[in-house]
């Protein structure tokens, strides 16, 4: 038995020898894999960029500004005005705008004292790292503050060992543990503490005192998120997988519709048809094209209309730059189709093709988070330049035209994988 296995066993060895390109993607395939996943899955944000905009410019205010700027990962740039600052914010230059209000404090005690950032919600990781790591600067300081607080509110109490006693002054509450209500109520059973320990005491002191304490809505800063308001990953998503599944369906598609000509024989049967090599790569190519289109635009409707994505861009300019980046597509199937001898070659390295954009591409990881090791790979990959296209025309009701470069390198993506993929095509047919 033994001997009849293992001489099966010789016979799958030598037809993986022969087929050397199954061989060598079933040993480089998993490395790829793990390269690429080892250095681009990285959820984490290295850079934020900030723009501040100082209205106080007090002696608080600045040491705010002081701390962000020493806080590694942090980029700081100026405006001096808020339409400065949102008009960046607009066209992407920068992720947050902090806004320090004319009478800002750092332990509020009304509105006209409270810090607001701006964020830009379409960049989803970036945004909540930016609010994360804004907050924690500013819940730091205002915990250093807080027993300089104490000590005045004891003063203003007269001093008293019974309210230096009574009296416990939280620190800052993180917003992801502490509701504001909480906060609220802390602060209410501090001032009922400080009322039944000041039993004697005048209501000139306990106004006094009372007047001291920061109000807890005011201290968190006032967060305005655009474009992506709740921070919903799907909005985030969607916009992205319209690219991912266009390319991936129609790279697919061409790839295996062209080979299976090839097994079948019947590509043989057209190359001694009366049609030039021209007509017949068109003749290929036009089917598959119509229905890209019709999945753009099913996949549009799902995303709008199922997901309630909103979509707030234009259209025809957003349809153009989707044209370019399938006619891409389309070539990186035909020129699949050209180095593939049946469909399971197609589909493999279709899928070889395929995988790396889904990963560096900026779809799930933030290109930011990536070394530059492996980003410049990015850069030689349709779908990096369309995503940015996508989720602006989705989000932030911008137009394909507002991106001249990214939509240049689609249109040029577009036309060189089908020259290349052409040439290639009519050489196999010779």
């Amino acid at each position: 038995m033994w001997e009849r296995i293992g001489a099966l066993v010789r016979k799958e060895f030598i037809q993986m020898k022969r087929d050397r390109r199954t061989l060598a993607m079933m040993l480089l395939l998993p490395v790829i894999w793990l390269i690429a996943f080892g250095y681009a899955v990285n959820f984490d944000v290295n850079t934020i960029h900030c723009t501040i905009v100082d209205h106080a410019q007090n002696e608080e205010s600045q040491k705010v500004r002081e701390q962000m700027t020493q806080e590694e990962g942090l980029e700081i740039v100026e405006a001096e005005d808020e339409q400065t600052a949102y008009r960046r914010l607009e066209q992407g230059t920068t992720d947050v705008a902090i806004i320090f209000p004319k009478n800002f404090k750092l332990l509020a005690k009304s509105e006209d004292g409270q810090m607001r950032f701006r964020v830009d919600g379409s960049r989803l990781f970036t945004a909540q790292s930016a609010i994360r790591e804004l907050n924690g600067i500013l819940g730091d300081l205002q915990q250093e503050n807080m027993q300089s607080l104490k000590e005045t509110v004891q003063t203003a109490a007269g001093q008293s060992p019974e309210v230096a006693a009574q009296l416990q002054i939280p620190s800052h509450p993180d917003q992801a543990k502490i509701p504001p209500q909480v906060w609220k109520r802390m602060e209410e059973s501090i001032r009922a503490k400080v009322e039944e320990a000041m039993g004697t005491a005048t209501e000139k002191q306990l106004q006094q005192m009372g007047d001291l304490l920061p109000n807890p809505d005011y201290m968190i800063p006032r967060v305005d998120v655009l474009y992506n308001p709740d921070l919903k990953s799907v909005n985030y998503m969607i916009p992205g997988l319209v690219g991912l599944v266009l390319i991936f369906i129609t790279t697919l598609m061409t790839a295996l519709g062209v080979v299976r000509e090839k097994e079948r024989g019947t590509l043989e049967q057209l190359m001694v048809s009366p049609l030039s090599s021209f007509e017949l790569i068109l003749g290929k190519l036009l089917p598959y094209m119509m229905i890209a289109v019709i999945d753009f635009l099913v996949v549009l409707g799902v995303g709008i209309w199922v997901f309630e994505v909103p979509f707030t861009g234009d259209l025809v300019s957003f349809a153009l730059a989707a044209f370019f980046f399938l006619a891409g597509s389309l070539g990186m199937g035909l020129l699949v189709s050209t180095v593939s001898q049946n469909q399971q070659q197609a589909m493999q390295l279709a899928v070889l093709t395929l995988f790396p954009q889904i990963i560096l591409s900026g779809f799930i990881f933030p290109l930011e988070a990536m070394p530059w090791g492996i980003r410049w790979l990015s850069y030689l990959m349709p779908l990096t330049y369309f995503l940015p296209i996508s989720r602006d025309v989705f989000l932030k009701g911008m137009s394909a035209w507002d991106h001249p470069l990214s939509f240049a390198l689609l249109a040029l993506f577009g036309i060189l994988f089908l020259l290349i993929a052409t040439i290639r095509f009519r050489k196999s047919l010779t």
